[in-house]
């Protein structure tokens, strides 16, 4: 079986205490909006120590991690713009105008049918790569703000229902 986390990760994962902790959480959920094809549920497993309650440890975590994907969504949306508008990526797909228009006609009617909560709710489903999914709307939204504030809201609700998920498998044992 393949590890879908690579050991570095897992081993800052395991080791991450305190303020680096979260600046862990925030780089790696970053990344994973611009380019790294992990589920981001992973955070949800590091030890960070803040020495306060565990629900507000909790709450500062998935907070962290939503900003961090949020900006990571924007920075996706701005490359993924500027490689639409690539002269090299535009002359490449000129060649075949009817198959591109098409895909574009096919996802701008899905996201002009699903909109921004399409996008939160996409990025509320567990261990699925986010990447992809911001990537196909940066394609035809340019609307940082709200792109950003899906995907704040899309990642709260699913680290919320992973940890509730944990917190529930943990209290059967």
């Amino acid at each position: 079986m393949i590890d879908p986390v690579p050991t570095t990760v897992q081993a800052l994962i395991q080791t991450a205490l305190g303020v680096g902790g979260l600046a862990a959480v925030f780089v790696y959920s970053f990344l994973i909006a611009v380019a790294l094809p992990f589920p981001g549920e992973v955070v949800i497993a590091m030890p960070l120590d803040l020495g306060v309650h565990r629900h507000v440890e909790l709450a500062v975590l998935v907070a962290t991690s939503s900003f961090g994907k949020s900006l990571g969504a924007v920075a996706a949306l701005r490359l993924g713009d500027g490689a639409s508008q690539s002269g090299l990526l535009v002359r490449a797909f000129g060649r075949f105008p009817a198959a591109i228009a098409l895909r574009e006609r096919a996802l701008s009617a899905t996201v002009g049918r699903y909109g921004y909560a399409g996008l939160a709710v996409g990025l509320a489903v567990p261990l699925m790569p986010d990447t992809a999914l911001i990537y196909a709307f940066s394609v035809i939204e340019r609307d940082y703000l709200k792109v950003a504030l899906a995907t704040f809201v899309g990642t709260v609700a699913r680290l919320l229902a992973v940890a509730g998920l944990a917190a529930g498998a943990l209290s059967l044992t």
